[in-house]
């Protein structure tokens, strides 16, 4: 039985998955932006592009001529910080954007597992699913709230009570569908429920065209029925289909559509961009403020945090599940924004297919879930689909 885990296994697993943790966490809070000019760095010690010596770590400078970091830095800062120079198999590579791409693909991919085990250990959608929802908000709001006082870490923002206010849609709706989609995945299969978030696009061209007031291409529409019809043909063979489950997915992608538009608004407030500093602390704020939203749910829902927490205090499963997953589920969700920021509408595209595939397969493998043909041809058509509407525009031009 996946769900039973070993002693032995599991303390492997916690270190493994912890290591990753700390990885991640440096590479969120601390190291890999993009700005950052390794060269001047490895100049001022003596080291050589790709680590080899270039001289005695401390030289003599005489006077009346410039130093070799001076000059370095000079040279360096008209190069693209992101691009590795240099001959070899690294050149041009964008090391730190790739190491973004692995650390939100490996985040989404252990978040998934995690979440799933927390679930089950719990007794799945007639257990907790909104504590567990609300505490990996909880999770990440701590670590959020870690970053702002750890010295260095992360400069804090310089927001009025105006712009909180402002926020609070967002928050509102991230909070729905993260809820939303927690009950779904507590419902029946990761697979599953991750196919049916793929339509996520045919609720965003719903809202954007009747709601937003923003127009969709033709093009587009002609890509819905693709969409649908492939969660349609993926849910046909779905050994774990629930109702609850296709449901509860279908509320996630309408709050995920709301949360994109009303995003979209909210960053056009005037100097918001400069008063939150950075997109890390525009997401950290969100979700502080969805976790704060998300206590009134529980209680609606008619769970129990003290039951829940004797629980927790018995079941090592949940208790480390629970903490991992609310790691994961800020850090990959934030590196997330911070890559596709960073680059084209194509790849951005092509990153967000190859994860939906990644997850979808690689979590029903480790989970013991299904992998009927059926469902793996619907699948395949469903986020083919979503590509397509992608980059259609690209593609035919807008019409």
């Amino acid at each position: 039985e996946i769900y039973s885990i070993k002693p032995n296994f599991f303390n492997t697993i916690t270190m493994k998955i912890l290591s990753l943790v700390f990885c991640f966490s440096a590479v969120s809070a601390f190291g890999f932006m993009p700005n950052v000019n390794t060269n001047v760095n490895k100049a001022a010690l003596g080291v050589g592009r790709f680590g080899g010596n270039k001289g005695p770590m401390v030289q003599h400078l005489k006077v009346g001529e410039p130093s070799s970091v001076t000059s370095l830095s000079a040279e360096a800062s008209g190069e693209a910080a992101l691009s590795v120079k240099g001959g070899g198999p690294l050149s041009g590579i964008d090391i730190p954007l790739l190491l973004y791409f692995v650390f939100w693909y490996v985040g989404n991919y252990y978040y998934n597992v995690t979440n799933k085990l927390a679930l089950k250990a719990a007794g799945g959608s007639a257990g907790f699913p909104m504590v567990i929802s609300s505490l990996q908000l909880g999770v990440g709001s701590l670590y959020a709230l870690f970053l702002w006082l750890a010295p260095d870490a992360r400069s804090k923002p310089s927001i009025t009570m105006d712009d909180v206010v402002k926020m609070l849609p967002v928050a509102f709706c991230a909070m729905g569908a993260h809820s939303a989609s927690v009950f779904a995945l507590s419902s029946g299969s990761v697979s599953f429920g991750q196919i049916v978030k793929a339509a996520e696009p045919a609720f965003a061209a719903v809202l954007s065209q009747f709601v937003y007031g923003k127009k969709v291409s033709k093009a587009k529409w002609s890509c819905l029925p693709i969409i649908i019809g492939g969660v349609i043909l993926a849910s046909v063979k779905e050994l774990d289909f629930a109702w609850s489950a296709l449901i509860s997915a279908c509320i996630a992608n309408l709050f995920a559509a709301f949360k994109g538009n009303e995003n979209k608004k909210l960053m056009e407030t005037p100097g918001l961009k400069d008063r939150l500093g950075s997109v890390g602390n525009q997401f950290a704020i969100v979700s502080i403020l969805a976790f704060l939203m998300s206590l009134p749910l529980v209680l609606v829902k008619g769970e129990s945090f003290g039951a829940f927490f004797e629980l927790y205090k018995t079941n090592p499963t949940i208790s480390f599940n629970l903490l991992a997953s609310g790691l994961w589920f800020y850090g990959y969700n934030e590196l997330a924004t911070m890559t596709l920021k960073k680059t084209g509408a194509v790849t951005q595209s092509v990153a967000n297919t190859a994860k939906r595939v990644i997850v979808i397969v690689g979590v029903a493998i480790v989970l013991g879930e299904s992998l009927d043909p059926m469902k793996l041809l619907g699948c395949a058509i469903g986020i083919g689909g979503v590509f397509l509407y992608s980059i259609i525009d690209q593609l035919v031009g807008s019409k």
